[in-house]
């Protein structure tokens, strides 16, 4: 950054105190339109200022600028690149850890993926590959489900899952879920209500919206939550009946990226709504928005 535009910086967040509504709102509108470049300066000037007003509305401003990023990213992905589902993965870790250190996060999943990688051969078949992946994620790596109540969304990120090797059964599923997919294995998501389970099908399936052929790609389940424990249409059934709920076909149909995407983030509304995190609940109902649109 060069040293002219720090002190332009420097002097409109020194104005970010001013009573006059007006000339706050023209000082942060002018810093938000420099983008993510300013934000190491207004975390500087946020440990350097004492007043209260001023910090708040800095903690303000780096998150709309951060969310600004995260949803555009979000929408650029959305329309480019909704198979590579770790890249949305990756969106959604910055939304909520941007300072997270990417490069050990990738070094964690490309190991996961050489070894899953390593163990599969053509004369496997569907059962033997889905018990690679299960030897390679909880055997090796350890990942294991957490029902831990305390601050129990971060359990909901890739980057804490894969570093703590704890998550719950949405983000153990879309690691699962991802990893599978970088790897040609014909694995999907299924929109359960209140569980999220894969499906492994007969082969790559081109057209997910075609709802009609789609149950006849069907091979088996996987619970990734519960070690990769495969199952059939009968268990799910089992599952609605008991938790009262209509057999809805979705419930039994593989779903694209898009959809589970967007499922994903319903999840995490609840989370955050859990914790009265009203305000991540809200940035979340925009990025469904676009979701939905899609």
């Amino acid at each position: 950054m060069a040293e002219a535009s720090e002190r332009e910086i420097k002097a409109l967040i020194a104005l970010l105190d001013d009573t006059d509504r007006e000339v706050f709102e023209h000082v942060s509108d002018k810093l938000f339109s420099m983008g993510p470049g300013v934000i190491g300066v207004l975390e500087d000037a946020y440990t350097s200022i004492a007043d209260q007003l001023t910090q708040q509305r800095i903690e303000n401003l780096i998150h709309s600028i951060q969310f600004s990023l995260v949803k555009k990213e979000l929408t650029e992905w959305m329309h480019s690149e909704p198979d590579d589902l770790l890249k949305g993965l990756l969106i959604m870790n910055r939304y909520q850890y941007p300072l997270a250190d990417e490069d050990a996060l990738m070094q964690r999943w490309q190991q996961f993926r050489k070894d899953i990688w390593l163990g599969l051969n053509m004369y496997l078949s569907p059962l033997e590959q889905i018990d690679v992946v299960n030897q390679v994620l909880f055997g090796q790596g350890g990942l294991t489900g957490t029902d831990e109540e305390k601050d129990a969304a971060r359990f909901s990120f890739i980057g804490h899952v894969l570093g703590s090797g704890r998550g719950n059964h949405f983000s153990i599923g879309l690691i699962y879920l991802a990893l599978c997919q970088q790897l040609g294995l014909p694995v999907y998501g299924v929109l359960l209500r209140s569980h999220f389970i894969l499906v492994r099908c007969r082969e790559e399936i081109l057209q997910i919206r075609d709802l009609n052929t789609l149950i006849d790609e069907v091979l088996f389940y996987i619970n990734p939550y519960n070690r990769g424990l495969t199952f059939s249409e009968r268990e799910i059934r089992n599952y609605i009946e008991k938790a009262g709920l209509e057999p809805v076909k979705h419930y039994f149909l593989p779903a694209g990226n898009l959809e589970v995407m967007a499922e994903y983030l319903r999840f995490l509304q609840d989370q955050f709504a859990d914790s009265g995190a009203q305000w991540k609940c809200d940035d979340l109902e925009q990025l469904i928005h676009l979701l939905d649109k899609a």
